[in-house]
């Protein structure tokens, strides 16, 4: 399927269109609203499915973690540190590490929509290793393809 397919199929679902009236009175759809697409809004994606997969805040702080260290090679501290960012301000990383966060968090957020309602485990422990288990992989297959 090509993406222009997709987009036919999916638009309706995307974003309710708004309508208003031409001259005759007559409705007119005005199509979705865009909005630039920013990492925050990958990041808040990315969350968005862990927890649709069942997991916590200790998943979404394990998946951070395990994505840096697969990313870059480093823990988030030293991440940070390194590259002279606020802890916690992903805005003041370097570009090239914004980049790299969005796009593993773009596919991954995919991957754990993909697994929805499949992910499960005898604990919250093990839900939790599992979604960071599809993490770790997305970030191996991601990091194959960084300059570094």
């Amino acid at each position: 399927m090509s993406f222009l397919d997709f987009w036919k199929n999916e638009k309706d679902r995307l974003e309710p269109s708004d309508s208003q009236l031409d001259l005759l009175s007559n409705s007119q759809d005005l199509g979705p609203q865009r909005k630039r697409f920013t990492g925050a809004m990958a990041f808040r994606r990315f969350t968005d499915t862990i927890k649709a997969n069942g997991g916590d805040e200790k998943a979404y702080a394990q998946a951070v973690v395990t994505e840096t260290n697969e990313l870059f090679g480093c823990t988030v501290t030293e991440l940070y540190e390194g590259t002279g960012g606020k802890t916690n301000r992903r805005d003041t990383l370097p570009h090239e590490v914004q980049q790299a966060y969005t796009v593993n968090e773009s596919l991954s957020a995919y991957e754990l929509e993909r697994m929805e309602g499949t992910i499960g485990g005898e604990n919250q422990r093990e839900v939790n290793n599992k979604i960071n288990a599809v993490v770790r992989e997305q970030s191996k297959q991601t990091r194959k393809w960084l300059p570094w």
